[in-house]
């Protein structure tokens, strides 16, 4: 009987060529055995080159980060659930420290702080503003203290995971996960991440940022 992996990695990706490198550098990170669960919606040629990275690939039949995520937790098998966006701009070693975090903190999530390792041109004054409206807002709506609840990484037990993994996701990015557990009473914490610029593309999720962080607001006040 094949020995279940102790960690699994979701990527979900749109044609971001940051994966690749980000592929070999978490089994380097975490080891060979480590499940990586890329999550893609792209082209057929992209498709192909995912393949033969050797990561398991679904394609995604549905729109969005959050059910990309949510279809690749749903096929891990690991006994902790991470996450991390596939344009490079996390630091790939906050997933390493989340896990070691997970049992020093008693923790069932811990996500990634981007906002206590800003780089130089990671993110503007207008998204960083954004952000901490809609993490003071989640604050005061379930009396936690994060710091950044758009991150891209974070690391999940999974039996915090199979207490959602049967909600329907709806459009907050991480948010969605971040609040569905506040919910039942989870604990979550953070570490803090390095953020770094976009080296490639352009962020694809979402064409008005404003009306994104509306709508994140709603979810968090009125879900």
């Amino acid at each position: 009987m094949q020995k279940k992996p102790s960690v699994s990695v979701i990527i979900p990706t749109i044609s971001e060529q940051s994966v690749f490198k980000m592929v070999k550098d978490i089994r380097s990170q975490l080891g060979k055995e480590t499940e990586i669960i890329i999550v893609d919606k792209s082209d057929d040629s992209y498709y192909r080159k995912l393949i033969k990275t050797g990561a398991t690939v679904i394609r995604q039949k549905d729109s969005g980060i959050e059910n990309a995520i949510m279809t690749g937790l749903r096929s891990a098998h690991g006994t902790l659930l991470a996450s991390i966006d596939a344009d490079g701009t996390h630091e790939l070693e906050g997933i390493k420290r989340g896990i070691a975090m997970i049992g020093k903190k008693n923790a069932d999530m811990i996500l990634g702080n981007r906002m206590a390792g800003l780089s130089e041109g990671s993110m503007n004054f207008y998204l960083q503003t954004g952000n901490n409206i809609l993490t003071d807002l989640f604050n005061i709506a379930y009396g936690t203290h994060i710091h950044d609840v758009l991150t891209g990484l974070f690391v999940m037990k999974r039996s915090a995971f199979q207490d959602i993994k049967e909600v329907q996701p709806y459009r907050a990015g991480i948010a969605f996960f971040v609040v569905e557990l506040a919910k039942k009473g989870y604990k979550i914490d953070e570490i803090p991440i390095k953020y770094y610029p976009r080296k490639e593309g352009v962020s694809k999720i979402a064409k008005s940022k404003f009306a994104y962080g509306i709508g994140v607001a709603s979810h968090i006040l009125f879900k």
